[in-house]
């Protein structure tokens, strides 16, 4: 059985002032015989030497990123600094960090790192991966490699994420070790079962309008319904001048293996194709849709309902939401609504945390209900366990 208790803080201009609070709220609580600390802040409080001086205090490993807003039960914010403790006697907690990835690198960093705490932990229930974004190594990537490794275990998780454009300041850390290219592995051995639940779009917002892809190497899509990409496009009216909008616009992939569609935007579209968030094979469905604010809100509910079902019927320890950050910027001004809105449906049921994220790494189901790791973008994701 796990324990999970959170803390915050969002004193971002005094680190004193931020160990003080985050100490205070932990300093009661009872701590078993396994314990880790997974933190969610600005990057703010790795730069001006919180993280470091909360390792200072705090008696057991912590790691974590830098994102674009956090929430528990108390209170939610885009600068905010939230803490969650997970503590257990029969639950084992390993964490590494890797070296620095690079595309030349790719393989034999992430290969190293899994084998770091395998060799510790063996095969272990879950995988929660904290994951650096970066503009030439996908997160998609990172997904497909561990699944590869570990073979198909469920892994939960998030790309750290800041306010600039280039990633200067998404850092991911394990206790002081701080870097923006690096990944965290942590793995959870012992009797515990995680359920997962993802919405990303509300069914008014979908266009009922299937095209099939029919040419694709990894996740560029090269052609469509036949037609190269832009022709595609041109095909259904859509110009080439116009064709930046159409690559911020999300769409569903249908897999055709029973899970739930998973949505991803369109990095890209050139004459090479479609440079989209995750892998998208030959055969599956695309549609495309609209995200607004409704939808945001719509979807972070319907998903905190599946899960709150979910503790009442089979019990939990915790849920942890995972949430994209762009669903905060569709909603400006109202940055933080969707934090609020899910800071009310839980209320004080259950310990609860919230992570915005630069790319969520979540399990579906398929057909059989078995465990199918994805990747997705502008998705409202969420662990039961």
């Amino acid at each position: 059985m796990i324990t999970m208790f959170n803390a915050f803080t969002n004193e971002i201009d005094d680190s004193e002032v931020a160990v003080k609070t985050i100490a205070a709220q932990i300093q009661d609580k009872k701590l078993l015989k396994n314990t880790i600390g997974i933190i969610a802040c600005h990057f703010e409080y790795v730069e001006n030497g919180t993280i470091d001086a909360l390792c200072d205090v705090i008696p057991f490993d912590l790691i974590g990123c830098a994102v674009q807003g956090s929430a528990v039960n108390a209170n939610g914010g885009m600068e905010q600094l939230s803490l969650t403790v997970l503590t257990s006697d029969d639950i084992t907690f390993t964490s590494a960090i890797s070296e620095p990835i690079f595309p030349e690198n790719f393989d034999t960093v992430i290969e190293n790192v899994y084998s770091d705490v395998s060799k510790s932990a063996g095969d272990p229930s879950l995988i929660f991966l904290l994951g650096p974004i970066t503009t030439d190594v996908s997160g998609y990537k990172i997904l497909k490699k561990i699944d590869q490794l570990s073979g198909g275990l469920p892994i939960f998780g998030t790309l750290s994420n800041d306010t600039s454009l280039k990633y200067e300041s998404s850092y991911v850390f394990r206790n002081k070790e701080q870097h923006l290219r690096k990944m965290i592995l942590l793995f959870l051995n012992g009797d515990i079962s995680p359920r997962f639940y993802t919405t990303a779009i509300a069914t008014r917002n979908i266009v009922r309008q299937n095209a099939a892809v029919t040419e694709s190497s990894d996740y560029l899509v090269k052609k469509i319904n036949n037609l190269p990409v832009i022709e595609y496009f041109r095909s259904i009216g859509v110009q080439t001048s116009k064709l930046a909008a159409v690559s911020m616009l999300p769409f569903l992939v249908d897999f055709g293996d029973g899970t739930v569609p998973t949505a991803y935007s369109m990095y890209n579209i050139s004459e090479n194709g479609a440079y989209c968030g995750g892998e998208i094979p030959v055969g599956a469905l695309i549609t495309f849709a609209e995200i607004d604010y409704n939808s945001v809100m719509e979807t972070a509910e319907i998903t905190l309902r599946k899960a709150l079902d979910d503790v009442e019927k089979n019990g939990a320890n915790g849920i942890i939401a995972i949430p994209c950050f762009t669903r905060s910027l569709v909603i400006i001004p109202n940055t933080e609504d969707e934090i609020k809105k899910s800071l009310e449906i839980v209320g004080d049921k259950i310990p609860f945390t919230l992570i915005y994220s630069g790319g969520e790494l979540c399990p579906t189901y398929n057909k059989q209900q078995k465990i199918i790791n994805r990747f997705h973008n502008l998705t409202y994701t969420v662990m039961v366990f």
